[in-house]
This record gives structure tokens, C-alpha cells and sequence, in this order.
């Protein structure tokens, strides 16, 4: 069976505490707030502190691959830990204000943001991108490179989004800024396939714009600093990645077996709960840059390419560029549970 049918219940995904899913015959299923086993009893304050437990969109992938071609979500021999077959928090875009004017917007009650619904009417330069942000009214502002990453739909391609409730223009292969800087230029995040570059920012990109709170990361100690647990999506990550490069489905395989503080179920990570981590984005507060001591490399993320089953999704873990490789190459390892 496959395990990405529908989404989890908003009042599942709000719960705070264990929330473990049993699926039929051996299904993966997984809610994105993690049992607290491993995490201390007082937690940070502020912002981290309500957002305990929230999540990270997931995409609604039901897409695996053997590394060599397509394979059925169905068999858990054929994609055990994959993307595919691993149940996140579905996000449900509802119809919202934005900017003071009604409709225009849709709210993401995960990550509790409203996003324009429809992008700028042609590309534009990445100042007059933030500009025209800030003039729409309301605390509108151009999205963070993390924020932009959770519209995508790793499971589509062409464009990977949801066309439902957010407008996709014809050109749906064009780039969108995004207000994280990178050493050359500035992020943007291609919906074709959901890849990412870095452009100059005289150069021309859509936009589309968001508001609502700035996205922390809420990392913090766990199973005597064997453990990252993020407070903010409830996953516990490997602090200490393994030393050895693998390829996809060594990788597939290692984290199956991971077992750290007496806990298993680990499993590899979609690119999308890696990218949640912050990796280079320098104005997110305890991002994975200072909670990780081995964060630069290039890690393996459980999710094959939609377009290109030979290859699966990866992240850098010093820039936190998102992009892809043949499953064969090797790629460093960090799992999750």
C-alpha cells in the first residue's frame, strides 16, 4: 500500500507528546512529531516553545526507485525508508488575506504562514523583488530560501507544486527569490523540479511573497550529545553524521540499522526535513551551522528524483544548496527518527 493518501489530522499534528502511527502490513508511517524519549524536559523559550511539535511540509511523494529505475511504493523490499513509502504532515492550504486584501492569499497553518497565492506577473530584479514585498502592506516580505523550499513538491515535476491553491504561472520553469544570501549572489528555488541556485541579484526572478512570523530552527542536546532534537518539527537527528561516504542505498540501509541512546527507527531524512534544518541560512537563530559539528559535506536525503529515477535529492550542508546525483556516487549520511 502506499502511505502518502491523505493527510494527517490537524488535530493529530498539533498534539504535543508521542504521536506514532501503526500501518497495515509493515506501511512506514511517520507524523513528524517524535516520541520525546531522548529529549530533556525543559525546552527553550519563546518561539521554540510554541512551536513545539508543529512539523515540516511534507511533500506527498509516492515516487521510489531502486536507483536504477521506478520502483513500486507498495513493496517494502523494493523502497524500505524511502520517501515514498514514509507519511509526514501533509500541508492543506485554506483561503486567506494577504496584504489587506481578501482572497489573495493562502494560510499554511504547519508553518503558520500566509503565502500570496499568485506570483509577480513577470521577473524582476531581486531589490525591486523585496520592495515590491514590503509595499503589498501587512508585514508582507519575500520568504527565507527554508520557507520558499516548503511549497515544493518533491513528488511532481514541471511543475513540482500544487497547482490547486497556488497559482503557477505558464513560465513554470522560472526561478523565485528568495531574501537568503548566498556567497555569490542570492538563493532562488526553481519549482520545475525544485532544484536551487544562486543568482546575482541584478539578474531577474518571480516572486512570491509571504507573511507571518520568521522561522526559527529550535535545536537542542539530546541522548548525551549523540542527538540534535529539533523542537520546532519534533524529529531527532544524528548530531555526529557517519565518518564514511555511501551511496543511496547504502545510505537507505545504514539508517535502517542506526540504532543511538537505546533508540532505533531511524531512517534516512526527505530533502525536505533536511532543508528544515537552516543549513546556511545565517539569519535563522540556531540553525544547523552552530548545532551539527559536521555539517559541511554533501548529505543523502530519502528522496529519489521524480524526473530522473537514477537519481536521489541532496543537500550541502555548508551553503544548503539543494540538488541531485546518480544514487551510485557517494554522499554523506545523517538519519532521523
Amino acid at each position: 500500500m502506499r502511505t502518502k493518501r491523505s493527510a494527517i489530522p490537524t488535530l493529530s499534528r498539533f498534539a504535543v507528546g508521542s504521536l506514532l502511527l501503526v500501518g497495515p502490513l509493515g506501511c512506514e508511517i511517520v507524523a513528524g512529531i517524535e516520541s520525546r524519549t531522548l529529549a530533556p524536559s525543559v525546552g527553550p523559550a519563546g518561539a521554540c516553545a510554541e512551536g513545539a511539535g508543529v512539523g515540516f511540509p511534507d511533500s506527498a511523494t509516492l515516487f521510489c526507485s531502486d536507483g536504477s529505475g521506478a520502483v513500486s511504493c507498495d513493496d517494502p523490499s523494493l523502497a524500505p525508508g524511502q520517501d515514498g513509502r514514509v507519511l509526514g504532515v501533509l500541508p492543506s492550504y485554506e483561503e486567506a488575506p494577504f496584504g489587506g486584501a481578501e482572497g489573495a492569499g493562502v494560510r499554511d497553518e504547519i508553518l503558520d504562514l500566509v503565502w500570496e497565492s499568485g506570483a509577480a506577473p513577470a521577473p524582476v530584479s531581486w531589490g525591486e523583488a523585496r520592495a515590491r514585498c514590503e509595499k503589498l502592506g501587512g508585514g508582507t516580505r519575500l520568504p527565507s530560501r527554508v520557507e520558499l523550499v516548503s511549497l515544493v513538491d518533491y513528488g511532481r515535476d514541471g511543475p513540482a507544486i500544487n497547482p490547486s491553491k497556488i497559482y503557477v504561472p505558464t513560465s513554470s520553469t522560472d526561478l523565485y527569490w528568495t531574501a537568503t544570501t548566498a556567497m555569490d549572489g542570492v538563493w532562488a528555488v526553481g519549482f520545475v523540479d525544485g532544484a536551487m541556485t544562486s543568482l546575482d541579484r541584478t539578474l531577474t526572478a518571480r516572486v512570491r511573497c509571504v507573511e507571518g512570523p520568521l522561522r526559527v530552527t529550535c535545536l537542542e542536546e539530546g541522548a548525551d550529545g549523540e542527538t540534535s532534537i529539533d523542537r520546532r518539527t519534533g524529529l531527532v537527528w544524528q548530531r555526529v553524521s557517519t565518518p564514511e561516504v555511501s551511496t543511496w542505498q547504502g545510505a537507505l540501509a545504514f539508517c535502517a540499522s542506526l540504532s543511538i541512546g537505546g533508540a532505533s527507527g531511524f531512517r534516512l531524512p526527505s530533502i525536505k526535513e533536511l532543508a528544515s534544518l537552516g543549513h546556511g541560512e545565517e539569519a535563522e537563530p540556531m540553525s544547523a551551522a552552530t548545532s551539527f559539528p559536521d555539517g559541511e559535506g554533501r548529505f543523502w536525503s530519502s528522496t529519489p528524483v521524480a524526473a530522473a529515477p537514477t537519481d536521489a535529492w541532496l543537500l550541502d550542508g555548508l551553503t544548503g544548496r539543494i540538488d541531485h546525483q546518480p544514487a551510485t556516487l557517494n554522499a554523506r549520511v545523517r538519519c532521523v527518527r
